[in-house]
């Protein structure tokens, strides 16, 4: 019974993936300053995303992308996988900062800040601390 359904499911599944065109991109759902704060893989802001620049942790650590799309005129930082103790932000210079954790099991993002300031990624080791954070330069 149970192999029947997981069996059902799988090819639902095959069939749905079959009539589905292959990357189709979602329309973005914000555009400029509505998308600050909102998640730029749900708002459909990742689809034209350019990386404009990277940095490593002095001393070494995971690689911290700034991101950034021309559709939703917005900005946001990424880092790949790697221990949740590495902390990363985006500033802008039009508001507060995005912050957010990396992960074992994804690459993790921040909320996104409007592209019309100047901006920038930083990551920081996370050590309870606080404060010491690399970062690009402005954009």
């Amino acid at each position: 019974m149970l192999i029947n359904k997981v069996l059902g499911t799988v090819v639902a599944g095959v069939a749905l993936a079959a009539v589905l065109p292959m990357g189709t991109a979602q329309a973005a759902t914000c555009k400029g300053q509505s998308c600050t704060g909102q998640n730029p893989k749900t708002a459909g802001c990742g689809e034209d995303a350019k990386v404009i620049d990277r940095v490593r942790p002095g001393g070494g650590g995971p690689e911290v992308e700034l991101r950034s799309s021309a559709t939703c005129g917005a900005a946001w930082a990424r880092i790949e996988k790697a221990d949740p103790s590495w902390k990363f932000k985006i500033e802008y210079k039009g508001g507060k900062p995005q912050f957010a954790n990396a992960s074992y099991t994804f690459e993790a993002y921040t909320r996104m800040v409007w592209n019309s300031y100047s901006y920038r990624a930083c990551v920081e080791m996370y050590d309870g601390q606080g404060g010491n954070y690399t970062c690009t330069k402005w954009h």
